[in-house]
């Protein structure tokens, strides 16, 4: 079965590199129309203008997704250019380097934020979109909703695998793991599905510095019985299979993409 995706329109958070760039190039490949997010303007122009020269549709829309203002403006650009939204996919996160002992409550707060709040608000405001509900305080009539599909990326380390130095991406990661089935369940009715990816390792800018140390690599391989880190293509495709009619039976589901390291 061939995934298209035509004539959707998508919001893809955090895209202006890594696993973000590789989900939004594959959704405009499939024929979707992408909204490419990311915190750093001339990232998100960046995968856009690269998306636009392979032949596919794509805007760039700088915003922090732990502002519920910047959040509605992502939206509503998404929405003035191609008057729909049918894709959300939650990508967007940070994943600072510290010690539980030596984790500064900054740092906890900025993680917290953009990783789960930032799911939470892109979640709720895209969710009334897509079920064709508004807050009453909006002075916009409810007009009928269309569904759609919400994909949020977390991490297996939210879920089996602890992470050295990473507290708080960690507690994030589980904490979107848990809003999303519940998610799942209220939308339901509304036509929208919900789902989750869990990468394990994937080669990415984040996980580069840490390739090059010959030890770290060695273990990583040894932990995953595939024998290799995955590439962010790899995740892409898994999250195309849930944007796409093939997946149109499942919602509420976690999908592990880690060369089966933890055998969920």
């Amino acid at each position: 079965m061939e995934l298209r995706l035509d004539n959707q329109v998508a919001i893809v958070t955090g895209a202006g590199q890594g696993i973000g760039a590789a989900i939004a190039h594959t959704l405009a490949a499939a024929g979707a129309r992408v909204a490419v997010n990311d915190i750093n303007p001339d990232r998100a122009e960046r995968t856009a203008v690269a998306i636009r020269t392979a032949g596919g549709q794509a805007i760039g829309v700088a915003a922090d997704v732990s502002n519920k203002f910047q959040c509605s403006y992502l939206i509503e650009t998404t929405r003035a250019e191609w008057q729909r939204l049918d894709i959300l996919v939650n990508n967007a996160a940070v994943e600072p380097a510290r010690s539980i002992m030596k984790l500064d409550e900054w740092d906890w707060q900025r993680t917290i934020d953009v990783n789960l709040k930032g799911v939470f608000f892109m979640s709720q405001l895209c969710g009334r979109v897509m079920a064709g509900i508004f807050d009453k305080h909006d002075g916009a009539a409810n007009v009928p909703g269309t569904g759609g599909v919400i994909v949020n990326i977390a991490s297996t380390a939210g879920v089996e695998t602890p992470l050295a130095d990473r507290a708080a991406y960690c507690a994030s990661k589980a904490g979107v793991v848990g809003f999303a089935r519940e998610c799942a369940r209220e939308f339901a009715q509304y036509g929208i599905r919900v789902n989750t990816v869990l990468p394990g390792i994937i080669d990415t800018p984040l996980t580069e510095p840490l390739q090059a140390q010959a030890d770290i690599m060695d273990r990583w391989q040894q932990s995953i019985p595939l024998g290799r880190i995955g590439q962010a293509q790899e995740v892409a495709d898994a999250v195309l299979f849930l944007c796409s009619e093939a997946s149109r039976y499942i919602t509420g589901s976690t999908l592990s993409v880690d060369g089966g390291r933890i055998m969920r």
